[in-house]
Order: C-alpha cells, then structure tokens, then sequence
C-alpha cells in the first residue's frame, strides 16, 4: 500500500487560471452562478448574450474543474465539471481548481468538499470583514492536505463516483417520474383531455363544459378555493433557535422555508406532507411556490406552511397543483415576501368531480409511490457516502480493507 504525503492545493492542481479576455469569440455564453450548483448538482444553466452578461461571468472551466463558492461555503456550492462547452463560463463567486496531471480529478473534488474543510472554509468566511461571508482563492491554493499517490487517489474516487452515480440515476428517475405526473395533470385538469366514459379525451370528444367565472370547465365540475382542499398544521410547527437546535442534535430533519437545515433528536410531524415557504424563500424565478415534498419523522420551523391533502383530494394532487401555479398576486411583505394563510387558502383552482378525482389518484399513486421509494434509497446512499468520505479521505479506511 502507499504512502501518503502532505502537499499543498498549489503543488496538485492551480486555481483561477483562465478567464475571458479581448480573444474570447463567442457572442453567447453558458454561465454558471453560485446559485446554479448545489452540493455537486448542476441545477442551471443560463444562455446569454455575452454583452448582456453579468460583470461577474468572467471565469472560463473546462472538463474536470472543481468549482467551490468563495461566498457563504456553508451552502455548499460546488461541483465537478464532468463535461462543458467551450463558452461555459462561471462566476467569479467561483473558486476555479483545475487538477494537475499527478493529480486524479475526481479524488480531487471529493478532497476539497469534505465536511471537515467545508466548515473550515466557513470559518474563513466569517472572519472575513466584507459584507458577506466569503474567503480569498488563496486560501484554497495554500491548503495543505495528506494524500496518497495516483493509483490510490483512483481507487478512492471510483469509489466515491459509484455512490454519486447511483444518487444522480435516482434523482433523474424521480425528476421523470414528477415530469410524467404533472404531465397527466395538466392532460386531465388543465387541457381537460381527461377519459370520458368511453375511454376518449373528454373535451375533444366533445365533453359537456359549461362557463365558470374563470372559463369553460367539464360539467359537475366547479371554481374553488385551496383552502377546500388541504388541512393545515401550522399551528404544530416549533421554531428552534440555531443554538437550540445545536445541543440537540439527532437523526430528525429539521426544515425551513425552503431545505432541511439542520437534525435534530425528535420529530413533530410523521407521515407526507407539503411544506410551501410562507416568509422568505418563497417563490421560484417561474413565480411558483418553493415547495418540498416531505415524508417521514421530521420538524419543521414557522417559516414553511405545512399542508396534506384533505379527504379525496391527496397530498400529491395538492402538490402537483401548486406546483404549476404562479402565486405572485397573493405575496405580501416589501421587505420579507411573505404568504400568509388566507391569501394561500384563497388560491382559485378548479375542483373535479368524485369520480375523476378517484380515477386520477389510481394512476398517480403508484408514481409517487416509486418516487417515494428512490427519495428513501437516495438518503441512504448519501448517508453511507457521507460516513466514507472522511474515512477514506484521511486513510482511515483503505480500499483493500
């Protein structure tokens, strides 16, 4: 077996090596923000003009780049470039580390997104004295760290990069199985396209409509409001302080506005919910409602809603309605957007018939079902990726062991 060495960042790999100057000849970019990645996944990607692009898209990347935030490192957004394009282009919120050749790229990212590190580079950030918590590149370049040599660095990457793969496969599995669902929802409630008594799309065949207040809708159908449709438990919801939720540290998520924030030792919700942020975080960039789709033991602080389906109308149902619904009408707050529970409660939707809303809930239970089922595997992956990342990081535990 190897033996391990200390080196420093700058001995491995360099740092913010490339940027866009006068020879750059692309009139559009693919940039990359520091809100476009979360925890190794790319969530965005915008396409833009390169005049009309921010002042702070100027770093270029290429394939195997590490990308680390130097702005709040406790979000934890970083990311492995695995593949991008010759105008990709992220922003200087970025620290850029692009591995040498002595160097395995993949061990390389796992190296620098260890929990360890990540709370020492948010320790940096917070002494730092700007406006936000942010470090300088240097740092990163300076770091030192003991590790093995290539063939070993491989075997602890393929390692890690089979978990992450696993995890990714899942993730894109339920984003098609979510697809798929609002997919049949906006067939049967949107378009109206739902099976008539004969099996043929309602409203092209010729269905029966009559006129709302908000347009045609199928016969025995009528204009509601949510509040017709969901129980509410916010009154259930204890906000804990960061310093309470410190001394009782446990296995339970414990949610805000708009993620799991931290886990604590006991739980107050049990079962499938909705959580719609109330303040803060609460609308997306398409104006629909942050939403998270929860099961399970959990806490939940005031800042989300927390909401079920009512009666014959479930969970999923609510869920796939509000997550095609723009709610920016019913956001208050100058400072703080805030929705508060009458506003939500009097979101106009449009309520189907017993039989339509049962025949919908036959088909879409067992998607969610599967959904449900990866979002479980996925947890457990990451909790065995998460116990072998330090162990392997630091030698702890060997590959041949």
């Amino acid at each position: 077996m190897s033996e391990w060495k200390e080196i420093k960042i700058s001995d491995i790999a360099d740092v913010n090596m490339q940027s866009i100057n006068k020879n750059f000849k692309f009139s559009t970019i693919e940039y990359i923000d520091t809100s476009s990645v979360e925890k190794g996944r790319l969530v965005n990607i915008q396409i833009i003009s390169t005049e009309e692009a921010p002042s702070r898209a100027k770093r270029r990347i290429k394939k195997n780049d590490v990308l680390i935030s130097s702005v709040r490192p406790n979000l934890e957004h970083y990311y492995f470039v695995e593949s991008c394009k010759e105008n990709t282009v992220v922003s200087t919120g970025f620290v850029v580390v692009s591995p040498k050749k002595a160097t395995y790229p993949y061990f390389l990212y796992c190296l620098l997104t260890t929990d360890k590190y990540t709370q020492y580079l948010t320790q940096v950030a917070n002494s730092h004295t700007s406006t936000y918590p942010s470090f300088n590149p240097d740092i990163i370049y300076d770091s030192s760290f003991v590790i093995p040599d290539y063939p070993e660095q491989k075997q602890i990457a393929d390692v890690l990069s089979c978990l992450d793969d696993k995890i990714d496969n899942l993730r894109r599995q339920n984003e098609t199985l979510e697809a798929i669902a609002q997919t049949l929802f906006k067939h049967w409630f949107i378009d109206f396209e739902f099976p008539d008594a004969d099996g043929k799309p309602y409203k092209s065949s010729g269905g029966g409509m009559w006129r709302s207040a908000i347009g045609d809708i199928p016969e025995g159908w009528h204009v509601g409001k949510l509040g017709e449709i969901i129980v509410n438990y916010d009154k259930s919801r204890i906000p804990l302080a960061s310093n309470e939720r410190q001394e009782r540290q446990g296995k339970y998520p414990y949610y805000g506005a708009a993620s799991i924030m931290d886990y604590v030792d006991d739980y107050i919700f049990d079962g499938l919910y909705i959580l719609m942020g109330e303040d803060g975080t609460v609308i997306d960039k398409n104006g629909h409602p942050i939403l998270q789709y929860v099961f399970g033991k959990f806490w939940a602080n005031n800042h989300a809603h927390v909401l079920r389906g009512k009666g014959l109308y479930s969970t999923n149902f609510v869920y796939l309605f509000l997550k095609r619904t723009k709610i920016n009408n019913i956001i208050t707050g100058a400072v703080q957007p805030k929705i508060n529970q009458a506003n939500m409660n009097g979101i106009s939707l449009v309520i189907p018939n017993i039989e339509s809303i049962k025949h919908f809930e036959l088909i879409i239970n067992p998607i969610f079902k599967k959904k449900i089922t990866n979002i479980s595997q996925i947890q457990t992956l990451t909790k065995t990726r998460e116990a072998l990342l330090p162990k392997l990081m630091s030698g702890q535990l060997r590959i041949e062991e």
